[in-house]
């Protein structure tokens, strides 16, 4: 009895000392992010730019009162920036629309609202959750008239349930992490920035894009080019968005190709009713490598475009390779470059045209896939063999 009494003990001191180290580790961990209220009426940009940067910070902003920057915000490594008051989601189809409680404006003056940074001009890894981003000065260079300047954030940053729009330029432009049910609307207010950055988001390095709403910008929609960069995110994710009624492209994959060069996987969104005036259809693939587009389903673009993927033939910029297009729901409209090689651009399983002189093209090998042409391309193949050989 005394050896199992012994034994027992000794399990309890064992577990008590457990549950303390347990208990100073979570408070340790939990003691690296100290909270900073910031209430209606403080000066946001000097509260957070003068914060310690080797200090991680939780920003609280005060709800139901706009804060106005008089520069650019600029969080540091740890740092996340919220609303006391949580944000609120309506789903529309695949994505969720949020409704937020706190806004901050950049001024006329202010060219990006927020720009994360490290220290010595570092990667910051920062979160953005609950709030809502306008303004941005568009001064004819990239990263400005932007809502956040996401060039420094890292692969890790996360940005949830935050609306930007009423920008410039771009929404966010150089986008890096994770972007999760936020809204992108009516960016790119000066024209100068459209066919340079003007869009709801642009990227040039792999982040993710999901469940999203992104509508009405003037430029494209969501837009990712010059190589979209390997991260450790491992691809370009666009996935269960709503992209409606943007004035270019809804999703637009561009100049991609090359030894640091991304990959994409464009999956689950609905697109529709964009492009009408720029003509680049709903999903738009531009002298672009490595992308595979499935399941997504479309309406109402323009051209009558679901998607277009094209070279430009240009020697500086990469050649259309390794587009994978297959199970899209197309609602009438059409695939343009299917026709390419397989090696090019490969079709299968996408819904075919519903437009009554569109039928499924005749297979010329069993490897072909079946693809949708109009009554012209049927009539030739009728009677081209018909007409003398010269």
């Amino acid at each position: 009895m005394t050896t199992v009494r012994k034994v027992l003990q000794r399990g309890l001191v064992a577990a008590a000392i457990m549950v303390l180290l347990i208990l100073v580790f979570y408070s340790l961990a939990h003691a690296q992010v100290r909270i900073v209220n910031i209430p209606c009426g403080q000066d946001i940009d000097a509260t957070i730019n003068a914060d310690p940067r080797s200090t991680a910070s939780r920003f609280v902003l005060g709800a139901h009162c706009p804060f106005v920057a008089s520069a650019t915000i600029v969080p540091s490594d740890g740092d996340e920036v919220a609303c006391e008051v949580a944000p609120t989601f309506v789903q529309r189809g695949p994505a969720f629309d949020p409704t937020t409680r706190c806004t901050v404006a950049g001024d006329a003056s202010v060219e990006k609202v927020f720009s994360p940074r490290g220290q010595g001009g570092g990667v910051a890894t920062v979160r953005f959750e609950g709030i809502k981003i306008t303004g941005g000065n568009f001064a004819g260079q990239a990263g400005t008239g932007v809502g956040i300047a996401a060039g420094s954030m890292s692969p890790s940053s996360v940005t949830y349930g935050v609306e930007v729009g009423d920008n410039d330029g771009a929404g966010i432009s150089n986008c890096n992490g994770t972007f999760e049910r936020i809204e992108l609307s009516n960016t790119t207010q000066d024209p100068r920035a459209l066919g340079f950055i003007g869009s709801g988001i642009k990227c040039v390095n792999e982040s993710v894009i999901k469940n999203s709403y992104v509508h009405d910008n003037q430029g494209n929609g969501i837009w990712c080019d010059e190589e979209c960069n390997d991260t450790s995110l491992g691809t370009f994710l666009v996935q269960d968005n709503l992209v409606v009624d943007n004035g270019g492209a809804g999703i637009r994959w561009e100049k991609v190709g090359g030894a640091n060069a991304g990959e994409a996987i464009i999956e689950n969104n609905e697109v529709r009713g964009n492009s009408i005036d720029a003509q680049r259809g709903g999903i738009s693939v531009r002298d672009a490598q490595d992308a595979i587009i499935r399941n997504n389903s479309f309406g109402g673009n323009g051209r009558e475009a679901a998607i277009i993927a094209a070279d430009s033939g240009s020697s500086d910029r990469p050649n259309l390779s390794n587009i994978v297009i297959v199970n899209n729901t197309l609602k009438g409209e059409d695939i343009k470059g299917c026709e390419l090689p397989n090696t090019v651009v490969a079709c299968a399983g996408n819904t075919p045209c519903e437009r009554e002189h569109c039928r499924p093209r005749l297979r010329t090998s069993d490897n072909a896939p079946s693809r949708c042409f109009g009554w012209a391309h049927h009539l030739n193949r009728l009677f081209l063999p018909l007409l003398p050989r010269r």
